[in-house]
């Protein structure tokens, strides 16, 4: 039976995660929901650092969008075409087939253009400024 990362929320036992698990392997369902991907965030004073866990992931296969105030991570592996199947041998077990994550945050408060990432060992940190208040315009005005 294939295991699934489970959410903070979400710990211990749970049957009916248990059938469905099972009634998915039965039936043939191989691809894994989206899901969140393990998300810590720092402050560091002038900017934040989002680290995320994407094990197992190529850089090439991770995607970070921004649109509006909302930054989107996704991250997605596709199992393979039967021909690289046959060039790399047969299966004789095969649990990693499809998955995907995906995690949306709030940066109304972030400096987006100024947006820095980089990918090592199984995780993303992304560096984001945090935006600077504007200074207050001071004007005199001419009286008439």
């Amino acid at each position: 039976m294939m295991t699934y990362l489970t959410p903070f929320e979400r710990t211990g036992y749970d049957l009916l995660r248990s059938m469905h698990d099972w009634e998915d392997e039965f039936f043939g369902k191989k691809s894994t929901p989206v899901t969140a991907c393990k998300t810590d965030i720092r402050d560091t004073g002038n900017s934040y650092v989002l680290e995320a866990e994407l094990p197992g992931f190529q850089k090439e296969e991770i995607k970070i969008d921004v649109q509006g105030d909302v930054l989107t991570i996704s991250a997605a592996h596709k199992e393979k075409t039967e021909e690289e199947k046959s060039k790399e041998g047969t299966y004789l077990r095969r649990e990693r087939s499809y998955c995907s994550y995906q995690q949306k945050l709030d940066v109304s408060n972030i400096d987006t253009s100024n947006l820095h990432a980089a990918y090592e060992n199984g995780v993303l940190t992304l560096t984001m400024p945090k935006k600077q208040p504007a200074a207050p315009v001071s004007r005199q005005l001419e009286i008439h």
